[in-house]
């Protein structure tokens, strides 16, 4: 399918019913920064900086979401 082992984890993580964005690392999930913007069924973060989001929920300035 193309995906590496740490986004098929972050997309079958299970939901809770709040918008939670999570990576996989070590094969344990950790939230992504708050403003990185959800990606339903894809890879949202690869750590947890403002600095490792696929896309920003609000604005970029550099390499950060802010």
């Amino acid at each position: 399918t193309g995906m590496n082992w740490d986004a098929r984890v972050v997309v079958t993580l299970p939901r809770p019913r709040r918008e939670t964005r999570e990576f996989a690392q070590g094969g344990e999930c950790f939230e992504c920064h708050p403003e990185c913007e959800r990606i339903e069924g894809n890879v949202t973060c690869n750590g947890s900086g403002a600095d490792t989001c696929t896309r920003c929920a609000h604005y970029r300035d550099g390499p950060h979401c802010v």
